[in-house]
């Protein structure tokens, strides 16, 4: 027997059929009038407006936002500028030639993919605009996301921040600008890329550009990483490259403060010591510097900059020295005049015009050690060292090893040595105390010289009382040079 259905239920059914495609065609339908409704708006004079508040509020700045022009799903901005108020964590920010690519809204956040820029320029200077940012002024950033001019019934599917994803620049420029409105620091034209680190702050990685120091020469860039974060930057890693295959490596922290605050770890390779030198010793001293040194101190002034750490020296050969060819004349080894230096350390203290040296040590092997403490201030010398010279070296220098260098230590004898004057006319005790000593020391032997030669004349059948005081009058008058 076949049952036929109930004629009401049929009508039920068929309600619900028609209620539940109506719906689905309402949901749709509502969903693609909001994105078009949002695509509208993204389209809008009202967006660009509502895009330049928020990001006016984020950098406490006034922004002037350039028109936005859309293909699809990507934005593009001839740039905008950005000048801080005084309670502003930088002075100004300038982007020429942006792009952006917009894949929709999630969480209540444009979610921007990637972003791309063609020259950024960030400038952390005092010049301000006065006062702090109006945050209170009705300005377009506080519509709750909406933005002016959004539907009503629009604006609670709008919304209200952005979730940036990494942003690449072709080239950055980063300037610490001074009170005197002197740049004190500088990265330029650096290849960046800046992503949002985790727990706030940026993570930013960089290649290429040049590094800028006051009174020194633009130094190339290899690589950099660095944290920023409020008013701190947190140097993880950077390699610089100098000339002649020289480099430093850096890591520390630069405080966003007046002046710039500096806490630096510096390791530096390979540079030659000609670049460092005055011109008067470019040509008496050859070799590498290797250091590692910290940097302390407000980066805008010279004067509050402080250096600390331990030099040393590859390769080292110091040559054309007074003092050099002093001893190399009296010891009779020309290896003096060109000393080649096997071991070059020391610890450096710099700040300002003074740089002391402590635990200095130079060495020469088979020749001599010096060991001591030298201070440069203002270009003045004041050092306090002693000299050590291998046993055998002063054996044409009268006196010197019983007068001089009366101390053994190390395998050399040694001596007492005090520098003075200035860098580009040093003066030295050493060789006036040799001179005094080997003419103490011929006094002392004279008559036993004139003596001998009263013997040799006698020798001689034909000599005569004459000739013999004469020989001896000669062997004196041959030793009287010596005693001026």
């Amino acid at each position: 027997m076949k049952l036929l259905p109930h004629p009401a239920a049929g009508r039920a059914l068929k309600i619900v059929l028609i209620t539940g495609v109506t719906l689905l065609v309402l949901l749709f339908g509502g969903l693609f009038a909001i994105r078009a409704g949002i695509e509208r708006y993204r389209n809008s004079e009202a967006f660009r407006l509502w895009v330049g508040g928020k990001v006016a509020t984020a950098l406490r700045s006034d922004v002037q936002l350039d028109s936005l022009r859309w293909e699809g799903a990507t934005a593009f901005a001839d740039g905008f500028r950005a000048r801080g108020y005084e309670d502003a964590r930088l002075g100004g920010l300038e982007v020429d030639g942006a792009r952006a690519s917009l894949a929709g809204a999630k969480d209540g956040a444009w979610q921007i993919t990637d972003a791309h820029v063609n020259r950024l320029k960030v400038a952390f200077s005092p010049e301000r605009l006065p006062g702090n940012f109006p945050t209170a002024s009705g300005d377009a950033s506080q519509d709750g996301g909406s933005g002016p001019g959004a539907p009503a019934w629009l604006r609670r599917f709008l919304p209200d921040r952005f979730d940036l994803g990494p942003i690449e620049t072709d080239a950055a420029t980063l300037e610490v600008i001074g009170s005197e409105k002197a740049t004190t620091f500088a990265l330029r034209d650096v290849r960046t890329q800046f992503q949002r680190a985790a727990g706030g702050g940026w993570e930013i990685a960089g290649q290429g550009g040049q590094l800028f120091i006051p009174r020194q020469p633009d130094l190339a860039i290899d690589r950099f990483r660095v944290r920023w974060q409020d008013r701190e930057v947190f140097l993880n890693e950077a390699e610089i490259k100098l000339p002649d295959e020289a480099r430093v490596s850096a890591t520390g922290v630069a405080r966003l403060v007046e002046g710039t605050e500096l806490d630096l770890d510096l390791s530096l390779a390979n540079l030659d010591l000609k670049t460092l030198l005055n011109p008067a010793w470019q040509e008496r001293v050859n070799g590498s510097l290797n250091a590692d040194i910290k940097v302390t101190g407000l980066a805008r002034d010279a004067e509050q900059l402080k250096q600390t750490g331990t030099v040393s020296v590859a390769r080292g050969e110091v040559k054309n020295v007074p003092l050099l060819a002093t001893v190399a004349r009296y010891t009779k080894s020309k290896k003096f005049e060109r000393l080649t230096l096997n071991e070059a350390r020391a610890d450096i203290e710099r700040q300002g015009g003074r740089i002391q040296f402590t635990n200095l040590v130079i060495q020469s092997d088979g020749l001599a050690r010096l060991e001591g403490d030298l201070t440069i201030d203002g270009g003045q010398l004041q050092g306090r060292f002693r000299l050590g010279v291998t046993p055998g070296t002063l054996q044409w220098i009268p006196g010197a090893e019983r007068k001089v260098f009366t101390r053994t230590d190390k395998g050399f004898l040694w001596t007492d040595l005090t520098v003075t004057g200035t860098v580009d006319e040093p003066r030295e005790d050493l060789s006036a105390r040799l001179v005094t000593a080997a003419a103490e020391s011929i006094v002392e032997q004279a008559p036993e010289k004139a003596l001998d030669a009263v013997k040799d004349a006698l020798k001689d059948p034909k000599a005569t009382p004459e000739s013999v005081i004469e020989e001896g009058k000669k062997a004196l008058e041959s030793l009287l040079p010596l005693l001026k």
